[in-house]
């Protein structure tokens, strides 16, 4: 145990400083206190592996103080106290131990951030130049299906303009650097689809409430996801439950035939195995036997094979950015192209596409 606990510290600290310094001050502190915390690694270790990635024990702890847990925790998310977060954090894993274990057993990581719609929409605008519009939206790994309602939002990138209605209850701001397709309006959509293994059902309470403790408290986006789900249950949109490849081609087949097809995904592939990574390339390519079909992709480094390099990454503090690429697919035949880089949960979007 001695062994396994000392290299799960080292990927909570790891975390801490990859994906939360310069970002989240408060998850950083706490991913600290954890790693040394040998009872609480104890009871990450417990846990099936999927369930001892930090970004789970963080949700799991967010969902019981969203669900009503007194805790002085839940003042320090709130942003109404400063007291040290580490320590608390330890302590309420400790109090709660039970309701924890349970969640780590059975919850997964499931941030489904509509902030991530500002670096979405210029590449759909890109396609859309390209094969024309109105096209045909299949998000891949939709989870809730946020991100089908991104005209509805308001996406704000400073000197280089809005897209989206300007009384939009979600409002996203994104600094842009680089030429990219800014326009006063998302592309026009014939119709919209999610895919997804388990998609979720914001009717149901728990599940709506287990996708806002995925949301870090401390980065200004909680409000927001919580607007998002109230407009997507106005405007809910068809999510078909399946896999992300075997049934690609029946989500697909709920779209409108005459209308280019947009696949995106948004920090899902890396989810897949390699062989999956190469029949979901696969698939794409079968559907475009019928109509132009392209793959909007905004993922981890290397998880996307064909897209080429991304620039370098100087310039946003300790964040690793991640690469907006797309494939355009014409009877078979793929273009490959760098768009861009971004932040992973769409704060910033550097164009590099000319």
């Amino acid at each position: 145990m001695s062994e396994a606990r000392a290299r799960l510290a080292e990927t909570w600290r790891e975390f801490g400083a990859r994906e939360c310094r310069d970002y989240s001050p408060l998850y950083q502190r706490i991913c600290d206190s954890v790693a040394t915390a040998d009872d609480v690694l104890d009871l990450v270790l417990e846990a099936p592996r999927p369930g001892r990635q930090p970004n789970v024990l963080h949700a799991g702890v967010h969902f019981l103080l969203l669900g009503g847990v007194a805790h002085p925790l839940g003042q320090v998310y709130a942003g109404r106290a400063t007291d040290d977060p580490g320590p608390l954090f330890c302590d309420l894993v400790r109090s709660h131990r039970s309701e924890i274990a349970a969640l780590l057993a059975t919850r997964r990581t499931n941030t489904n951030e509509c902030g991530r719609t500002a670096v979405l929409v210029p590449g759909l605008q890109w396609i859309g130049e390209r094969f024309g519009s109105p096209i045909a939206l299949l998000d891949a790994g939709t989870s809730a299906g946020l991100n089908l309602n991104l005209d509805r939002y308001l996406l704000d990138y400073g000197a280089a303009g809005t897209t989206g209605p300007p009384d939009a209850s979600v409002r996203v701001a994104c600094e842009l650097t680089g030429p990219a397709p800014i326009r006063r309006q998302a592309p026009r959509i014939s119709g919209r689809v999610g895919l997804d293994r388990s998609p979720v059902d914001l009717t149901d309470g728990d599940e709506a409430r287990w996708l806002l403790a995925c949301t870090w408290p401390d980065t200004g986006r909680l409000a927001r996801t919580e607007a998002a789900i109230a407009l997507t249950l106005q405007h809910s949109h068809e999510l078909v439950q399946g896999d992300m490849v075997a049934d690609l081609g029946r989500a697909a087949d709920r779209l409108p035939a005459e209308a280019p097809l947009c696949v995106m995904t948004s920090w899902a592939v890396a989810y897949l195995s390699r062989t999956d990574r190469s029949a979901f390339v696969d698939a794409l390519e079968a559907l475009s036997a019928t109509r132009p079909v392209a793959w909007l992709s905004a993922e981890a480094p290397g998880v996307v094979e064909g897209v080429p390099g991304a620039p370098p990454s100087e310039g946003h503090g300790s964040i690793v950015p991640s690469v907006l690429g797309c494939m355009l697919f014409r009877q078979g035949d793929c273009e490959a192209h760098l768009l861009g880089r971004c932040h992973p949960h769409g704060s910033w979007l550097d164009w590099t596409q000319a």
